[in-house]
């Protein structure tokens, strides 16, 4: 688990709700707190959709950040700053199994590859996790999965500094 304090605000946001940085993110969870309090849960509903819509989506749990992002900007968008929000994302299973390929702990033993993006008290900070489905000596994951959330935010040219 790394924590990344994120220096630029306004340009992290831009990032995050207007342009398309962190599309490919699912969502687990997100909260906002403005002048009323909501929160979401990330999992799709199947009865939703058509059966040729479900088929068509890669991944059938839960809903990409490019799926809920118009909706979640709408809720903090407006002349004053949310008072704080949480944003719980997780990679895919098939770009986990892709980052973990070359480790030697089987995929099956990997809960979710999460990054949780916490803004409050005008501080914004992102902080990686993985979740394994029993318990694990090797710590391999946890190294490369925060290896790669640290590429990828020097790759988007967000500002950070590790805490």
């Amino acid at each position: 688990m790394t924590a990344f304090e994120i220096s630029e605000l306004k340009d992290f946001t831009s990032k995050l709700f207007i342009q398309n940085t962190f599309d490919a993110f699912l969502v687990s969870q997100a909260s906002f707190t403005t002048s009323i309090s909501i929160t979401l849960d990330g999992s799709l509903h199947k009865d939703y959709f058509t059966d040729a819509e479900w088929e068509e989506m890669p991944q059938h749990d839960l809903a990409r950040w490019s799926l809920l992002k118009p909706l979640c900007f709408q809720i903090i968008k407006g002349s004053r700053l949310p008072e704080q929000f949480r944003i719980v994302f997780v990679l895919s299973r098939t770009a986990s199994e892709t980052l973990l390929r070359n480790t030697s702990v089987p995929p099956e033993q990997i809960g979710g590859l999460f990054l949780n993006i916490h803004y409050e008290h005008g501080a914004l900070t992102c902080v990686t996790g993985v979740s394994f489905a029993s318990f694990l000596m090797d710590r391999t994951p946890e190294r490369i999965w925060d290896d790669a959330v640290r590429q990828f935010l020097k790759k988007q040219n967000i500002l950070f500094s590790e805490l």
